[in-house]
């Protein structure tokens, strides 16, 4: 029995989506699926349109320690080979109902045992909250596949995910084999072409060639409470198929993408319009400036703007034609560009970013 959590911290990344559409196409397959639903927003128990309010029995009575509701008499069959454990909001209270509980971290564990390697695979979806219910999810699962949106803050907001799977392993000796997985690519968009580059360039290894496209039948499939199996034929339906294949095969049937830019050249200083765009990524920062010969080094001239809101700092400036060198001021400290190689060094050593025009 393959247990496999689909996580990620952030929201609105396609975790559910995947949940409901990898554990559909399993089944389609003939593979016996249970799905687990432990986020508390229940969107994959709602996701194959199981109504969360009316529930006899959930997550939340399964993991307590006072209802001994089993994990087997809450289980709705929504598919042939495909059953759901559904939850609902009450689920959010576990964790405080279980401070102090001794093995709290392993209800969930504990829960998949008694079903006695009933199905093929189990798939679950997590709370984008690293809790005590992730905790849970991490250790009943021994495989992690974690998407990511074309979103510079879901990329290198990753980092807290990774510390938990290193303090498993070090702590419980638990390992979890993960693989990154690109979702709601456009590949009309350059920063969804750099995130993509970025994925496979980091996670060389540990990332899905199969890229699931953003597609309006997998948002139609979500609004009607069915998964993308029921639009065969579509580009949303390829793409979910060609990731299961990968999951059981390790290979992909989708066709390989073109070459992309990688994400260091989608950030150094390019040519747009009336001047040249510069970009840099830093979401802990509260101010962003630009300082170079073309506004006589001032360090508070020529502010930059967080244009996504998480730590994409971006300014256009008008630059005559020439060389030009420039520094970042992030919260008052000058570096050099880091995404962009082209430096040199003053007659004393000190080291400048420059962009020629």
């Amino acid at each position: 029995m393959r247990v496999i959590a689909v996580i990620n911290q952030k929201g609105g990344c396609g975790k559910t989506t995947t949940a409901i559409n990898l554990a559909a196409c399993l089944s389609k397959l003939g593979k016996k699926v249970l799905a687990i639903d432990m986020d508390p927003q229940g969107n994959l128990t709602s996701g194959f349109n199981i109504d969360r309010n009316r529930l006899a029995g959930n997550l939340h009575d399964v993991l307590n320690t006072q209802n001994n509701t089993s994990l087997k008499s809450i289980l709705k069959p929504v598919h042939e080979n495909l059953e759901v454990a559904p939850c609902n909001m009450f689920l959010a209270a576990l964790e405080q109902e279980l401070a102090g509980v001794d093995g709290r971290e392993e209800r969930l564990k504990h829960a998949l045992n008694s079903l006695d390697n009933k199905y093929d695979y189990v798939i679950i979806d997590s709370s984008p909250y690293l809790g005590l219910l992730s905790f849970n999810v991490l250790l009943a699962a021994t495989e992690a596949v974690i998407p990511v949106d074309p979103n510079f803050n879901s990329l290198h907001g990753m980092g807290k995910l990774f510390e938990i799977l290193k303090l498993l392993k070090a702590k419980k000796d638990h390992h979890i084999d993960y693989k990154v997985l690109c979702t709601m690519y456009d590949s009309r968009t350059k920063i969804s072409q750099a995130i993509l580059s970025e994925i496979k360039s980091r996670f060389a290894s540990n990332h899905f060639k199969t890229v699931i496209r953003n597609t309006v039948k997998i948002k139609e499939a979500a609004g009607l409470g069915v998964p993308i199996t029921g639009f065969r034929g579509t580009r949303g339906y390829n793409d979910y198929a060609s990731l299961t294949n990968e999951l059981l095969t390790g290979q992909t049937t989708q066709t390989d993408l073109n070459e992309i830019p990688p994400l260091e050249n989608f950030l150094s200083p390019r040519r747009v319009g009336s001047g040249v765009l510069f970009s840099v990524y830093e979401p802990n920062a509260k101010q962003v400036y630009l300082s170079g010969d073309f506004n006589n080094w001032a360090s508070t001239e020529d502010f930059m703007y967080d244009s996504d809101g998480n730590g994409l700092w971006q300014r256009v400036i008008p630059l005559k034609n020439g060389r030009h060198r420039y520094k970042y001021v992030i919260d008052g400290e000058y570096i050099v560009d880091p995404n962009n190689p082209e430096t040199e060094s003053d007659e004393i050593g000190t080291p400048y970013s420059f962009v020629q025009v």
